[in-house]
């Protein structure tokens, strides 16, 4: 046996793991890219299958939600990654959310609007939060060599 002392291994530190806030605006994203996605399927089989009165326009534009909607999902992936690439769309569904809230406030839709609007306005809060601003710059900068510094 050795008298040499062992070393302890050192703790992974706590700013490696994802903070609360960034988490929290991740599941939003989630939701919401969820919601997207079921909602454009819905659109897609209802121009096949219901009565639209204009069938191709119908077909036309479930089909282009789908489009739009199948790389949501990218956006909490993103955010569960800290990847700051993840935070202009994820910032983008949050202010999408409130611009169709907006609508269905006018047609007094309460149901819909008001768990959209709570979404969208802590979704905000959440990424912009100090923590998870910090998260999602923390590897900004390594691409810069030191000469640049």
């Amino acid at each position: 046996m050795s008298s040499e002392p062992t070393q302890a291994v050192p703790a992974v530190p706590a700013a490696e793991h994802l903070p609360r806030p960034l988490t929290v605006a991740a599941a939003i994203t989630a939701v919401e890219s969820l919601v997207a996605l079921v909602y454009s399927v819905w659109l897609v089989v209802e121009a096949f299958v219901g009565t639209p009165r204009e069938r191709g326009q119908a077909i036309a534009v479930g089909i282009t939600f789908l489009i739009l909607a199948v790389p949501l999902p990218l956006v909490p992936r993103g955010l569960w990654r800290a990847s700051m690439r993840a935070r202009t769309p994820a910032v983008m569904m949050q202010l999408l959310a409130l611009w169709v809230a907006y609508f269905m406030v006018q047609a007094q839709f309460w149901i819909g609007a008001v768990p959209a609007v709570a979404a969208a306005v802590v979704g905000l809060f959440c990424i912009f939060t100090p923590v998870s601003t910090a998260a999602l710059t923390k590897h900004w900068r390594e691409d810069e060599s030191p000469e640049t510094n």
